[in-house]
């Protein structure tokens, strides 16, 4: 439950508090008949939505006495000691027992301003944060329209009176499910309180239930009948409550029904029955914090710390179940706009402040797992959307790691234990298993992510017109690695077993045309941080970024554009000893399912040799590269290129080739906004 949102109590005490309450004009609740609207378990669906849109909330349901609520609806505790808020301390508890008192009546009438739901002007807020535009963003009017009554008659066959008594057994289990999270869902919410809140949170069993809770239980039932694949699964109730909070019970329905099965959000996949979704969420997940917060993610693993214990809440339930409605609402606002990119950004925004506020670096398991259950009352929106926005996560990061998870998966390299009691999934942590080769990141790795290169880029291509005949694609890009990091490379190429390459008639060089050593490693992680090196230098060059990452140069069969995605994790560590070469050839291209490489990669990692350097070859003319190291060159697969003979010393290369894919266009909903 939000640990930001306190229980609600009845402001009690001296007439010093009355007074107080008055110049507040919080009203006094004489009886139920006076709320804004008297709830019934026989209320129509349509005077439930007709509530949706009228009502302020100004009063919890529940109650004689008074009670505060934020613009949310979550009730304030006015009691508790030394409250505070986004915009300062309110209320501070005296030490003379005669109840609370005044700390601060200029930030108290500013909490109450932004807060608390009690005039026109607080009822004109609530109204504005209901209306997020949410219904225009998806064209709920128009599914409304096309599926009329669909909704109301799911809702006949699901309730307990109307009911078919065999649709009542076949459904009984999940039902069941439904009935004993319909009290865990937001109790402290004054659409789903229940008359009965016990201190440690439990709720008693009572017919005198929440309006909301009444909605959340037709909008569940509901959507178990119309999609009986899913069902339901724990998790989907704070998803349809917060969805109630700020749509008509008949709106939240539908929305449900989108999120679950269009693109960008197919939430269905997450709450699937093996929660196969689920886990490639929270594989995505850990990568994306290695890649960002490297040294967060490395202690974690040395505390045997997995991202899953933590994160499976936040991101099954897009962080309804657990964090400030401010936070929350806004997440959902950029959630509906463009997908998973903002859940993901999300995330590392929150381990990025806690990695602060916790001291995480320091924590052992315990500690760290203590504090993240615990932080969020700690947590203000405006500051986590801030570092969100912080976060250069692109969608080809998403997209890279979720091929990545369901290639493991064929390959069966990665297993997903099936979750038959998905009433628990919420709770339960991630039951992937992954071979340690997979899940554990190279030392030298990390430390190339910790690190921030000012690379220099070259284009060559002009240069290389004289020599070729036409503008091919060839960059240089100077200062990638450093001398350390290129030093960690060298040292991890020591352990790698290399064979003798040799290409041609006979042993004589006149016959060769290739001589070498090489050694094939399989390195997604290296893959992946050299590549955001390469993306996040060319990106600065909008003209440059455009030819690389859709291969203008290549001339294509097909009508559909391809774009640039990954670099292939299938390294080759080249050495080339005295009197080794390359005589002047094309790269072949190497082919993945859809992927095609078009563009070869050559990270050079040392000096100290002579001869050996990359020229390129035309009919009459070359151009010779002169690389140092820590250089990267890119280019055209098509150019012809030599490895000259090296005549002093060793020369070690670490070569791969970028792929591409055709590019399908994200699927995303018009904002009529």
């Amino acid at each position: 439950m939000m640990d930001s949102i306190k229980e609600s109590t009845a402001i009690k005490g001296s007439a010093k508090l009355k007074d107080l309450k008055k110049s507040l004009r919080v009203f006094k609740k004489s009886s139920r008949d006076s709320a804004t609207r008297s709830f019934s378990t026989s209320s129509s669906i349509d005077d439930d939505a007709a509530y949706h849109r009228s009502s302020s909330l100004t009063v919890s349901e529940f109650g004689e006495e008074d009670a505060l609520v934020d613009k949310f609806g979550f009730i304030i505790d006015a009691s508790v000691t030394d409250r505070s808020t986004e915009n300062g301390s309110v209320v501070d508890e005296g030490g003379d027992g005669k109840g609370p008192t005044v700390k601060n009546i200029g930030s108290l009438l500013q909490f109450r301003r932004s807060s608390l739901i009690k005039d026109e002007s607080h009822r004109a807020q609530v109204s504005a944060e209901k209306d997020r535009g949410w219904p225009q963003m998806i064209g709920l009017d128009t599914i409304m329209n096309e599926k009329a009554d669909v909704y109301n008659d799911l809702v006949s066959m699901s309730d307990e009176g109307t009911a078919d008594p065999a649709l009542k057994d076949e459904y009984k289990i999940i039902w069941d499910g439904i009935e004993r999270d319909l009290r865990r869902t937001f109790p402290k919410h004054s659409m789903f309180r229940s008359s009965q809140v016990e201190e440690d949170g439990t709720v008693e069993n009572t017919v005198d239930e929440g309006h909301g809770m009444q909605a959340l239980r037709r909008v569940l039932r509901a959507y178990s009948i119309y999609d009986k694949e899913i069902g339901y699964c724990q998790g989907m109730n704070f998803i349809s409550g917060m969805m109630l909070m700020f749509l008509t019970e008949e709106q939240a329905f539908w929305l449900l029904v989108v999120v679950m099965n269009d693109e960008p959000f197919k939430l269905r996949e997450v709450f699937s029955k093996d929660l196969t979704g689920t886990h490639e969420v929270l594989y995505i997940a850990d990568k994306l914090l290695g890649s960002f917060l490297p040294e967060l993610h490395e202690h974690f693993e040395d505390e045997q710390v997995h991202s899953s214990m933590f994160t499976t809440q936040w991101l099954m339930t897009i962080y309804s179940s657990t964090f400030p409605f401010e936070l929350v609402s806004r997440v959902w606002d950029e959630f509906l706009a463009e997908g998973w990119k903002i859940v993901y950004k999300t995330s590392i925004a929150l381990l990025k402040f806690a990695q602060k506020d916790g001291n995480l670096l320091s924590c052992n398991m315990e500690e760290t797992l203590t504090y993240l259950r615990s932080f969020q009352s700690a947590i203000k929106a405006d500051e986590i959307l801030a570092l969100a926005e912080k976060v250069p996560l692109k969608q080809r990061h998403i997209q890279r790691y979720a091929s990545e998870f369901r290639k493991m998966i064929e390959n069966g390299e990665l297993s997903v234990n099936e979750v038959y009691n998905r009433s628990d999934s919420v709770s339960v942590t991630s039951s992937m298993n992954m071979g340690s080769n997979i899940s554990k990141v190279h030392r030298f790795v990390v430390k190339l992510k910790r690190a921030e290169r000012d690379i220099s880029v070259q284009d060559l291509s002009p240069k290389l017109v004289p020599v070729v005949g036409s503008a091919k694609f060839a960059v240089l890009l100077s200062n990638a690695l450093s001398p350390e990091e290129c030093a960690g490379m060298l040292k991890r190429s020591k352990g790698e077993k290399f064979q003798d390459i040799h290409v041609g008639k006979s042993k004589s060089n006149e016959d060769t045309l290739a001589r070498f050593n090489r050694s094939v490693v399989d390195d997604m992680e290296l893959a992946d941080v050299l590549y955001d090196r390469v993306v996040n230098a060319l990106e600065k060059i909008p003209e440059l970024w455009e030819r690389f990452s859709e291969a203008s140069w290549v001339q294509q069969t097909s009508t559909v554009p391809i774009k640039a995605t990954r670099l292939n994790n299938k390294f080759h560590f080249l050495k080339y000893a005295y009197g080794d070469f390359t005589v002047p050839l094309k790269d072949g291209q190497f082919t993945s399912g859809e992927e095609k490489s078009f563009v070869t990669m050559q990270l050079y990692l040392n000096d100290g040799f002579k001869g050996g350097m990359t020229s390129f070859k035309g009919s009459k003319k070359h151009f010779d590269v002169k690389a140092k190291p820590g250089s990267i060159l890119l280019f055209d697969q098509e150019l012809r290129h030599e490895e000259c003979e090296v005549v002093k010393g060793r020369r070690h290369v670490l070569r791969s080739e970028v792929m591409f894919a055709p590019h399908k266009s994200n699927y995303q909903y018009e904002s009529t906004l």
